[in-house]
């Protein structure tokens, strides 16, 4: 959960070197310490010039376009990565063995898999977990990591904000998985695609049997409601282009496959399932009227 310690110190000398270049452009600083001594920085002298680094895109531009500490040209190209930062809000949600995972906290949520630098992230802020903080996250040899300051809040979430914030990792899982890597990367062929949605739908289908079996429904009547979801998604969803995964049904694919269906089970089934994810919150209630509607009409 963490870099090594080589390349926290690749990291650091990047990073120095800019905050460098930002107090000699805005003299925010009298003194900044010398080559080797950044140790002597202050946080909050840190953050200052942080902050004022990330609010003038022209700064970036121009320690990019002069290299004025002479990086290498694969420190440079470090540098310039920084422009897909991700800057704003997040929820600090899970710590797992390859990563802690930052949720954000507005519209389209995604939840990013990040390094720490010389210690786990979670020790850092030392609370428990989940924490609301304020991050800018940064790409860094194919990984994600943050600019090493972190403006946390000793907030109390209560148990309906825990529970949705715990929905919306669960649905951020099952839409598009866990993003660990801010930089554009060789598309996935479309066989790779395809894997990948199919190994998100497996994991929800299993979601809906349980829900199933909750509401008292025999082994029968949840393996055959599953299985035809199931067959919706391997003959219509899977096979576009790009593949698409059962949260992503719409309408129109719904009305053409319930009037192709054989099955006289079909519609029950898809009422169930579409029930089964606006009532765990993997559905909004709007998108699953228009498909319950669609169902009704058919």
């Amino acid at each position: 959960m963490r870099l090594s310690p080589q390349q926290v110190e690749r990291f650091y000398h990047i990073w120095f070197a800019l905050l460098r270049f930002v107090n000699e452009q805005r003299q925010l600083l009298s003194v900044f310490p010398a080559d080797g001594e950044e140790e002597a920085l202050s946080p909050s002298d840190e953050m200052q010039l942080r902050n004022v680094l990330w609010a003038d895109e022209t700064l970036l531009e121009h320690f990019i376009a002069t290299n004025p500490a002479g990086l290498s040209s694969s420190d440079l190209a470090i540098v310039e990565s920084w422009r897909k930062r991700v800057a704003g809000s997040f929820y600090i949600i899970r710590a797992l063995k390859a990563y802690t995972v930052f949720l954000s906290d507005h519209a389209p949520q995604h939840a990013y898999g990040v390094q720490g630098l010389f210690r786990p992230i979670e020790e850092v802020v030392g609370l428990a977990l989940p924490i609301y903080t304020q991050a800018v996250l940064l790409p860094f040899e194919g990984q994600i990591i943050y600019d090493g300051m972190l403006d946390s809040y000793p907030i109390s979430f209560g148990p309906n904000i825990r529970r949705r914030l715990n929905e919306t990792y669960r649905n951020t899982q099952e839409r598009e998985g866990i993003i660990t890597s801010l930089v554009p990367v060789a598309p996935a062929s479309v066989d790779e695609q395809r894997t990948l949605v199919q190994g998100r739908n497996v994991k929800l289908l299993q979601a809906f049997r349980r829900y199933l079996f909750k509401t008292g429904l025999s082994l029968k009547m949840v393996e055959r409601d599953a299985e035809n979801i199931q067959m919706f998604a391997q003959t219509i969803l899977v096979h576009q282009d790009p593949p698409q995964g059962l949260l992503e049904i719409t309408p129109a694919e719904l009305q053409a496959y319930s009037h192709a269906a054989k099955e006289k089970s079909t519609p029950t089934s898809f009422k169930r399932f579409i029930r089964f994810l606006a009532e765990t919150g993997r559905m909004e209630l709007e998108q699953s009227q228009a498909l319950l509607q669609v169902l009704k009409q058919a």
